[in-house]
């Protein structure tokens, strides 16, 4: 340790005048210690002159926090009451770590100015620069020729339905290509800059138990001229951010300003000016809305986004997605939807429609509206509403109305609870395999589920269900109808109880590329796995009815699925697959009711997706029924991958509803309009409805 007069003083940048700072709460540095690595050390006061104010002797102290400083060596400037320390230094601050060429600190305006290879971390944000001028009491500063790494915060609240895994291949909501990436082998697999890859939190979909996020790199990358930050929020000039860990990246968001802040404990908030969204370094096209919740599913392209279904919205649709309310513990959303080829091209379509405002552009009958809101009380109580009016006639509006209630209660183990709740539905729409779709007019009742068990190390995994509803829906059955009555539709309350029980057999993997630009990250945000795998489950499932019926099933799958290549190739590097065979054995009895009938006894199920050329990839799945020999579902996709982004295009002409998906890796957002994994539509498992 050198002391001396002859140090150059710690200028403060232009603009900014030395202070006294007043310390407060976690941020009341009273003392820095400046010690090298020989081990000798030095303490500075921080604080100001003692006054003659009086004490209550009855008052406890706070300590003030100690700033640690390290380097190879240090001088301190008694008369300018600067220290300085140089070669490899590192500060230690209460919530960060900044290292540096070398530092200097201002005693008297609580002042540090790093310079040469600067870097700070505050968790798991890292930035770096050329200067950082910093007043670290305050958690102030600004950073020149700034560069850093965002790790994102998710909401992750899980106010979804868990169900079972039985029959995941013949859920419509499930892509081939995106099942086969989700059950191939894991593996640890980091990119490159710190850059991780990982399977994050599922979407919020009614009918399906496994992570669904396979696309998600968990930081996002930035350079910029200049940062200046306070706190948690930090404000940027001429600033590009990737989600791409290679350089240059594939994709990129440019903007003149941004300025980034946390917005509660699960959400931060991205706020910027003349944004472009840059592809290749060759296309740039102009981003709105300019505002971004990391953690929230609105996103980049979230002002506009297509969907099909012919059944309900006469075809092709648009939407945009709007939050009325967002906080730590809840969410409501509200999605105005404009039915383009109902108020355009009324002739194409496919279903019947007798709706005079077929053919109007701004009538009321080609406007349709969707609603979510979801609610956190505590860990453990959560409440979730779902509604939507098929068009904004005011007409028969109790026949256009949708609504779905949830009041959720986890039991046991948070970290693999039971679930408990209570449910009200209002015209629901389910799909029942052969019979398509249904309608359950209304239903009120309790469900309980369980969670996922493993049976030892067998690899056997095994879930139940159990439900009490009183249910109206549709029945063809005369009996059951009230003599006079025009109406199909029957009250009776059900008894239920589930269980599945599944596993799989690996017969072979391979390895997979190096997560490296051209080779297992060229098209995909996860290096490809080759293997193939033995599926097999069984499933249970028994209902008494109040009018006496019964319907009883034992239901009974293998199959087997797999992929070859790495998708890494110009052309034909990839192939995936599925094939697997159910049969059902049914007591004498049927249900009464249309919705949960099990009529599906003997399926066929397949599916195949292949690489085209580069990031294309096209594919298709269908489920047969083996007695009838007619489709059951059958969908076609079209998939444009990249490491960083893609957009799929799906379509199923058996349920007349398809698609447009476009997807921002490591934004956490997914652009879906499929009804499917928007919830709109619930498939029936052998008269199971998850």
């Amino acid at each position: 340790m050198q002391t001396g007069q002859g140090s150059p003083m710690a200028q403060l940048p232009g603009g900014v005048e030395a202070q006294e700072i007043e310390l407060e709460g976690e941020m009341n540095y009273g003392e820095i210690q400046i010690q090298d690595r020989t081990g000798q050390q030095q303490q500075f006061s921080l604080e100001a002159n003692p006054t003659e104010e009086a004490i209550d002797p009855e008052a406890i102290p706070t300590p003030p926090a100690v700033l640690e400083v390290i380097s190879d060596r240090q001088e301190y400037n008694e008369q300018t009451q600067v220290v300085t320390a140089m070669g490899n230094v590192v500060v230690r601050f209460q919530e960060a770590v900044l290292s540096a060429d070398q530092l200097q600190i201002n005693l008297n305006s609580k002042l540090a100015i790093a310079r040469g290879d600067v870097a700070l971390r505050r968790g798991q944000q890292i930035l770096r620069g050329e200067q950082f001028t910093y007043f670290f009491v305050q958690n102030r500063g600004q950073i020149q020729q700034a560069e850093g790494e965002i790790s994102q915060t998710t909401l992750n609240q899980d106010l979804g339905v868990r169900p079972t895994r039985f029959g995941v291949s013949s859920n419509p909501a499930v892509l081939l290509n995106e099942r086969l990436l989700l059950n191939q082998p894991a593996t640890e697999v980091m990119g490159e800059e710190g850059i991780s890859f990982v399977l994050g939190s599922g979407r919020d979909i009614g009918t399906r138990d496994i992570d669904t996020q396979t696309n998600v790199i968990n930081r996002v990358r930035f350079q910029a001229e200049s940062v200046e930050f306070v706190g948690d929020r930090w404000e940027a000039k001429n600033i590009s951010i990737t989600n791409d860990p290679f350089s240059p990246p594939e994709l990129q968001l440019v903007a003149d300003t941004a300025t980034y802040q946390k917005v509660d404990e699960f959400n931060d908030e991205l706020v910027t000016t003349k944004t472009r969204l840059v592809i290749d370094n060759n296309v740039s096209l102009p981003v709105f809305p300019r505002t971004f919740r990391f953690g929230e599913s609105e996103g980049i392209f979230s002002q506009v986004s297509f969907g099909f279904d012919d059944e309900e919205k006469g075809g092709l649709f648009l939407q945009r997605r709007f939050s009325l309310y967002r906080s730590a513990q809840g969410r409501w959303t509200v999605t105005p939807q404009y039915l383009l080829q109902k108020a355009w091209f009324p002739d194409t379509i496919l279903a019947e429609t007798n709706d005079d405002d077929a053919g109007e552009i701004l009538a009321p009958g080609v406007f349709a509206v969707t609603s979510e809101f979801d609610y956190r009380f505590n860990p453990r109580v959560s409440f979730a509403a779902r509604g939507s009016l098929e068009n904004l006639k005011l007409d028969n509006f109790e026949d256009k109305l949708e609504l779905n209630f949830r009041l959720e209660q986890q039991l046991g183990n948070l970290d693999n609870p039971f679930r408990l709740s209570q449910e009200f539905n209002y015209r629901d729409r389910l799909f029942n395999g052969s019979l398509g779709f249904q309608r359950v007019q209304r239903s009120f009742g309790i469900v309980l589920r369980s969670p996922r068990y493993i049976l030892g190390n067998s690899g056997f995994e095994v879930d139940f269900q159990a439900s009490v509803q009183n249910i109206e829906a549709d029945t063809d059955r005369p009996d059951l109808l009230e003599p006079g009555v025009s109406e199909d539709q029957v009250n009776l309350t059900r008894y239920q109880g589930s269980f599945n029980l599944d596993h799989r057999f690996p017969l072979w993997s391979g390895e997979p590329l190096p997560p490296t630009r051209f080779e297992g990250l060229r098209y995909s945000p996860r290096p490809i796995v080759p293997y193939v795998s033995l599926v097999t489950g069984l499933q249970g499932v028994a209902g008494v009815y109040s009018n006496g019926d019964r319907q009883n099933s034992l239901r009974g799958k293998i199959g087997i699925e797999g992929q070859f290549g790495r998708f890494a190739g110009n052309s034909f590097d990839y192939t995936g697959f599925n094939l697997s065979y159910t049969n059902s054995v049914l007591s004498d009895e049927l249900s009464p009711f249309l919705f949960d009938r099990a009529v599906d006894q003997r399926t066929l199920e397949f599916g195949l997706t292949q690489q085209l050329y580069g990031p294309f990839r096209v594919g298709f799945q269908t489920a047969i029924n083996l007695d009838s020999e007619e489709a059951i579902s059958t969908d076609y996709f079209l998939e444009y991958s990249r490491r960083t982004h893609g957009v799929l295009l799906r379509y199923n002409p058996v349920l007349e509803i398809g698609s447009v998906n476009i997807t921002i890796n490591s934004f956490n957002w997914n652009g879906s309009t499929d009804p499917f994994t928007n919830e709109e539509i619930r498939p029936v498992s052998d008269g199971v409805t998850p």
